[in-house]
């Protein structure tokens, strides 16, 4: 809804500038999904079926996947967070886009569904599926991810392989590099009576 006054973004080679038809290969995982209350989860992908044009689709697979069998008659507003997150999962992956585009997707998920979204993930990556995941969990980006982008106040402080970013700071793991590229651009400032105390902590390789 905001149109941008600079710079361009291209979709599968191609500008979107006034464009809205390359949406449909794109799903979408916000963080917070703010689903009406009212509605059921068999009403829920149904309603997206039907703004998506895709009423051939079926989300039988992806429903068993995450167990979600007892709740699809259940009122969204009756869900508990992470099943919320499985149902926000279900809706982003069941109509098969080229890419996705995905916001914190382990937020509420337990130890079982988090292993299932990774084996969601993985077979879809192996197909060729272009995905970009916003997180703070190093873990998974590690496990996942072929090229990090690092952003801090808005600004790129990265880019490119993981190994090639722990070998530019000498650090073992992707939290760890981080942490020095951090270290190395912010200081954090404390305040003390009458002074100011400068925190610069140091991470060696393990």
């Amino acid at each position: 809804m905001v149109i941008a006054k600079k710079g361009m973004i291209y979709f599968q080679n191609k500008p979107i500038q006034n464009e809205f038809t390359y949406r449909s290969q794109i799903g979408y995982l916000p963080q917070i999904a703010l689903f009406p209350s009212n509605l059921t989860v068999l009403e829920l992908f149904q309603m997206v079926k039907d703004l998506r044009g895709r009423t051939d689709i079926s989300e039988t697979e992806l429903v068993q996947l995450f167990e979600l069998e007892p709740f699809l008659k259940k009122k969204l507003g009756n869900l508990s967070g992470g099943t919320k997150q499985k149902v926000n999962l279900v809706s982003c992956f069941m109509f098969d886009p080229e890419c996705y585009i995905l916001d914190e997707p382990t937020a509420g998920l337990d130890p079982l569904a988090l292993t299932q979204f990774k084996y969601l993930l993985l077979r879809e990556k192996n197909r060729g599926k272009q995905i970009i995941i916003t997180s703070h969990i190093m873990s998974l980006v590690e496990e996942f991810s072929d090229e990090i982008v690092f952003l801090m106040d808005g600004r790129i402080y990265y880019q490119g392989a993981i190994q090639d970013l722990e070998n530019q700071f000498g650090q073992k793991g992707l939290e760890s590099s981080i942490a020095a590229i951090m270290t190395k651009n912010r200081e954090k400032v404390y305040s003390n009576p009458g002074k100011k105390m400068i925190f610069k902590p140091e991470f060696q390789k393990i």
